[in-house]
Protein backbone atom coordinates (compact mmCIF):
# COMPACT_ATOMS: atom_id res chain seq x y z
CA UNK A 1 0.00 0.00 0.00
CA UNK A 2 1.32 3.38 -0.86
CA UNK A 3 2.07 5.93 1.84
CA UNK A 4 -0.77 8.60 2.28
CA UNK A 5 -5.04 8.74 1.16
CA UNK A 6 -5.87 4.52 0.88
CA UNK A 7 -7.54 3.72 -1.92
CA UNK A 8 -10.68 1.99 -3.33
CA UNK A 9 -11.56 0.45 -6.52
CA UNK A 10 -15.13 -0.88 -7.86
CA UNK A 11 -16.08 -2.16 -10.63
CA UNK A 12 -19.22 -2.67 -12.01
CA UNK A 13 -20.33 -6.49 -13.75
CA UNK A 14 -21.25 -6.31 -17.36
CA UNK A 15 -24.97 -6.48 -16.75
CA UNK A 16 -25.15 -4.05 -14.15
CA UNK A 17 -26.70 -5.58 -10.97
CA UNK A 18 -23.65 -6.27 -9.04
CA UNK A 19 -19.94 -4.77 -8.17
CA UNK A 20 -16.44 -6.36 -7.30
CA UNK A 21 -14.78 -3.99 -4.43
CA UNK A 22 -11.07 -3.75 -4.01
CA UNK A 23 -10.48 -1.64 0.06
CA UNK A 24 -7.12 -0.84 1.20
CA UNK A 25 -7.57 -0.92 5.04
CA UNK A 26 -5.15 0.69 7.08
CA UNK A 27 -4.78 -0.23 10.68
CA UNK A 28 -7.74 -1.69 11.30
CA UNK A 29 -9.25 -4.91 12.77
CA UNK A 30 -12.92 -5.49 11.42
CA UNK A 31 -14.82 -4.06 8.66
CA UNK A 32 -18.65 -3.72 8.16
CA UNK A 33 -19.99 -4.52 4.94
CA UNK A 34 -23.06 -1.63 4.27
CA UNK A 35 -24.65 1.00 2.34
CA UNK A 36 -25.74 4.54 3.37
CA UNK A 37 -28.82 4.56 4.34
CA UNK A 38 -31.91 6.99 3.84
CA UNK A 39 -31.20 8.69 7.49
CA UNK A 40 -26.93 8.25 7.02
CA UNK A 41 -27.29 4.82 9.50
CA UNK A 42 -25.33 1.96 7.93
CA UNK A 43 -27.40 -0.87 6.35
CA UNK A 44 -26.11 -4.23 6.43
CA UNK A 45 -25.00 -5.85 2.69
CA UNK A 46 -25.11 -9.04 1.08
CA UNK A 47 -21.17 -9.47 0.03
CA UNK A 48 -20.26 -12.97 -1.39
CA UNK A 49 -16.15 -13.54 -2.43
CA UNK A 50 -14.87 -11.94 0.43
CA UNK A 51 -10.93 -12.42 0.22
CA UNK A 52 -8.28 -10.57 2.54
CA UNK A 53 -4.84 -10.01 1.92
CA UNK A 54 -1.97 -8.82 3.80
CA UNK A 55 0.76 -6.21 2.56
CA UNK A 56 2.53 -9.69 0.96
CA UNK A 57 -0.02 -10.74 -0.87
CA UNK A 58 -0.90 -13.84 1.23
CA UNK A 59 -4.46 -14.59 2.34
CA UNK A 60 -5.18 -13.44 5.68
CA UNK A 61 -7.43 -15.24 8.03
CA UNK A 62 -10.79 -12.98 9.22
CA UNK A 63 -13.49 -14.45 11.51
CA UNK A 64 -17.06 -13.55 10.51
CA UNK A 65 -19.45 -11.55 12.89
CA UNK A 66 -22.95 -11.47 12.43
CA UNK A 67 -23.78 -11.12 9.19
CA UNK A 68 -22.12 -8.50 7.51
CA UNK A 69 -19.15 -7.75 9.65
CA UNK A 70 -15.02 -9.41 9.62
CA UNK A 71 -12.83 -8.76 12.10
CA UNK A 72 -9.17 -9.97 11.61
CA UNK A 73 -5.71 -8.77 13.44
CA UNK A 74 -5.40 -5.26 13.36
CA UNK A 75 -2.84 -4.14 10.54
CA UNK A 76 -2.60 -2.96 6.35
CA UNK A 77 -4.72 -5.14 4.04
CA UNK A 78 -6.51 -5.51 1.02
CA UNK A 79 -10.50 -6.76 0.79
CA UNK A 80 -11.87 -7.82 -2.13
CA UNK A 81 -15.73 -8.61 -2.01
CA UNK A 82 -18.79 -8.56 -4.16
CA UNK A 83 -22.30 -7.33 -3.80
CA UNK A 84 -25.76 -7.09 -5.82
CA UNK A 85 -26.52 -3.37 -7.06
CA UNK A 86 -29.99 -2.06 -7.05
CA UNK A 87 -31.67 0.28 -9.55
CA UNK A 88 -28.09 1.15 -10.94
CA UNK A 89 -26.92 2.61 -8.19
CA UNK A 90 -23.50 2.82 -5.82
CA UNK A 91 -23.14 4.34 -3.23
CA UNK A 92 -20.49 4.31 -0.45
CA UNK A 93 -19.24 6.09 2.73
CA UNK A 94 -16.15 6.20 4.38
CA UNK A 95 -14.41 6.73 7.99
CA UNK A 96 -10.98 8.51 6.22
CA UNK A 97 -10.57 10.21 2.81
CA UNK A 98 -10.11 7.54 -0.12
CA UNK A 99 -8.91 7.89 -3.58
CA UNK A 100 -11.74 5.88 -4.82
CA UNK A 101 -12.19 4.40 -8.97
CA UNK A 102 -15.44 3.62 -10.59
CA UNK A 103 -15.62 1.32 -13.56
CA UNK A 104 -18.77 1.22 -15.31
CA UNK A 105 -18.56 -1.13 -18.42
CA UNK A 106 -19.82 -0.16 -22.06
CA UNK A 107 -23.37 -0.55 -22.38
CA UNK A 108 -24.06 1.76 -19.44
CA UNK A 109 -23.41 5.50 -19.20
CA UNK A 110 -23.75 8.10 -16.56
CA UNK A 111 -23.53 11.12 -18.50
CA UNK A 112 -27.40 12.00 -18.79
CA UNK A 113 -27.90 14.18 -16.27
CA UNK A 114 -31.96 13.07 -16.17
CA UNK A 115 -30.95 9.72 -15.89
CA UNK A 116 -27.53 8.97 -14.75
CA UNK A 117 -25.16 10.96 -12.79
CA UNK A 118 -22.39 11.15 -10.01
CA UNK A 119 -21.48 12.64 -6.33
CA UNK A 120 -19.09 16.09 -7.02
CA UNK A 121 -15.39 16.10 -7.73
CA UNK A 122 -15.29 12.71 -9.98
CA UNK A 123 -12.95 13.37 -13.12
CA UNK A 124 -14.45 11.25 -15.78
CA UNK A 125 -12.62 9.47 -18.41
CA UNK A 126 -13.39 6.59 -20.94
CA UNK A 127 -11.56 3.35 -19.99
CA UNK A 128 -10.72 0.52 -22.00
CA UNK A 129 -12.97 -1.43 -23.93
CA UNK A 130 -15.44 1.76 -24.59
CA UNK A 131 -15.53 1.95 -20.22
CA UNK A 132 -16.03 4.77 -18.43
CA UNK A 133 -14.07 5.31 -15.46
CA UNK A 134 -15.03 7.76 -12.67
CA UNK A 135 -12.64 8.73 -10.20
CA UNK A 136 -12.08 10.95 -7.31
CA UNK A 137 -8.26 11.83 -5.72
CA UNK A 138 -9.95 12.64 -2.07
CA UNK A 139 -13.20 11.93 -0.85
CA UNK A 140 -15.03 10.17 2.35
CA UNK A 141 -18.17 9.43 0.21
CA UNK A 142 -19.29 8.65 -3.38
CA UNK A 143 -22.27 7.47 -5.28
CA UNK A 144 -22.73 7.04 -8.85
CA UNK A 145 -26.10 6.35 -11.42
CA UNK A 146 -25.90 4.92 -14.46
CA UNK A 147 -28.28 3.67 -16.81
CA UNK A 148 -28.87 1.27 -19.85
CA UNK A 149 -29.46 2.47 -24.09
CA UNK A 150 -33.19 0.80 -22.78
CA UNK A 151 -33.96 3.65 -20.20
CA UNK A 152 -32.54 6.31 -22.50
CA UNK A 153 -34.40 5.55 -25.56
CA UNK A 154 -37.90 5.64 -23.12
CA UNK A 155 -36.76 8.95 -21.84
CA UNK A 156 -36.83 9.81 -25.45
CA UNK A 157 -39.94 8.51 -26.23
CA UNK A 158 -41.90 10.37 -23.51
CA UNK A 159 -40.13 13.65 -23.60
CA UNK A 160 -41.06 13.65 -27.23
CA UNK A 161 -44.78 12.20 -26.40
CA UNK A 162 -44.68 15.07 -23.90
CA UNK A 163 -43.71 17.66 -26.56
CA UNK A 164 -46.19 16.75 -28.66
CA UNK A 165 -49.38 16.83 -26.01
CA UNK A 166 -47.98 20.32 -25.10
CA UNK A 167 -47.97 21.42 -28.51
CA UNK A 168 -51.38 19.92 -29.49
CA UNK A 169 -52.78 21.55 -26.45
CA UNK A 170 -51.04 24.81 -27.19
CA UNK A 171 -51.91 25.25 -30.77
CA UNK A 172 -55.42 26.33 -30.57
CA UNK A 173 -54.43 28.82 -27.53
CA UNK A 174 -51.83 30.41 -29.91
CA UNK A 175 -54.79 30.49 -32.68
CA UNK A 176 -57.21 32.08 -31.13
CA UNK A 177 -54.74 34.89 -29.48
CA UNK A 178 -53.35 35.60 -32.98
CA UNK A 179 -56.83 36.00 -34.33
CA UNK A 180 -57.60 38.23 -31.50
CA UNK A 181 -54.31 40.23 -32.24
CA UNK A 182 -56.16 40.51 -35.73
CA UNK A 183 -59.56 41.79 -34.89
CA UNK A 184 -57.82 44.41 -32.47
Amino acid sequence: MAAGIPAASYEIAENGSAYTAEVQLEDAEAYLFSDPGMLGEQVPVEVSGVRLFAPNGSVAAYEEIGRSTIEFPRGNYTLVYSSPLRNFYLQQVFDRYYRVNVTVPSGFDVRNPLLGGWSPGAEVTSGANMTSVLAWERTREFSVRFYDPARESLLWFFGTAWAAVAIVLLFPFVLSRLARRGRG
